[in-house]
């Protein structure tokens, strides 16, 4: 083999030792250039174990032990205070109720209405015989519009002392629908479902417009609106519709009777006597053995 020879041999600039001496850093990388060893692995083996093996402290026990105890004490007083506010909440809506009623001044007012004798008003029967507390007094008048009066069940009056008086002067005359007469410039309030909603609120105890419940209100509210749209519905298979909706809505479970329950059984008596839907047979019995 013929060894190569160069032509011009340069003398190099920088002479470097072989051996370098660099100074003591912190952190020293690797050569990459040179042969990788185990020692970097053999550091992890022994550093890993040292962490693992490290036993807790005594006073980190103890400190983790007192959290979860005052963990535990404050799940107790949130609970506490949970029972104790609800009870609070409770006491506080029958304080309100009670000074609401001991509070209302007795109420003694004259009304007039004007009546079709088509639609008799049973509802007044109704409101004589649920409250207790208010003696409604009627007298009957009759307009030289019609013949002849209605007919319905009352109680012309009674000899009973109560705290609220309503003087109800009931006019037969021949009108499209119930009229409250006014006495300021002769206006009227138009519907028996509005003189319901006026005389419920002339007396705080009867004004379900005070139910803290507002999902309570809005229903009342609502079947008030679906027996008032009645009148005005031609289709009969419209008002059926109409009729369904307010049996879903009525509570007929419930033990105490109200103002919408006023509503629909005498828009039930007045438009379908004999063709309300049949889940409503039980509720319309109670009605008629508590309102007449």
């Amino acid at each position: 083999m013929r060894n190569e020879m160069t032509m011009y041999t340069l003398k190099p600039i920088v002479s470097l030792p072989r051996i370098l001496h660099h100074r003591k850093m912190m952190y020293e990388m690797r050569n990459i250039h040179e042969e990788s060893t185990d020692d970097h692995t053999e550091a992890e083996n022994k550093i890993v174990p040292d962490i693992t093996e490290q036993s807790p402290l005594p006073e980190y026990n103890a400190l983790e032990a007192r959290q979860e105890k005052i963990l535990a004490q404050l799940a107790e007083l949130k609970k506490q205070v949970s029972t104790l506010s609800g009870f609070l909440k409770q006491t506080n809506q029958v304080a309100v109720i009670n000074k609401s009623v001991t509070n209302q001044k007795a109420v003694n007012v004259n009304l007039i209405i004007n009546v079709n004798p088509k639609r008799p008003p049973y509802f007044i029967s109704a409101l004589q015989n649920l409250w207790e507390d208010t003696d409604i007094k009627v007298q009957t008048y009759v307009h030289s519009s019609i013949n002849k009066e209605g007919s319905f069940v009352y109680q012309s009056t009674t000899n009973s002392p109560k705290n609220n008086i309503i003087n109800l002067s009931l006019i037969w005359k021949d009108v499209e629908d119930l009229q409250l007469v006014s006495g300021l410039h002769s206006y009227c309030i138009t519907g028996e479902t509005n003189f319901l909603r006026y005389i419920s609120r002339l007396i705080n105890s009867h004004n379900y417009e005070n139910s803290d419940c507002i999902e309570k209100l809005n229903t009342t509210d609502l079947i008030l609106d679906l027996c008032h749209s009645l009148y005005f519905e031609e289709s009969s298979k419209k008002k059926q519709e109409i009729l369904s909706l307010i049996a879903d809505k009525l509570n007929i479970n419930k033990r105490k009777l109200d103002i919408a329950d006023i509503a629909a059984w005498s828009t039930i008596k007045q438009i379908f006597p004999n063709k309300y839907p049949p889940k409503l047979n039980k509720w319309f019995e109670a009605c008629e053995k508590i309102f007449i």
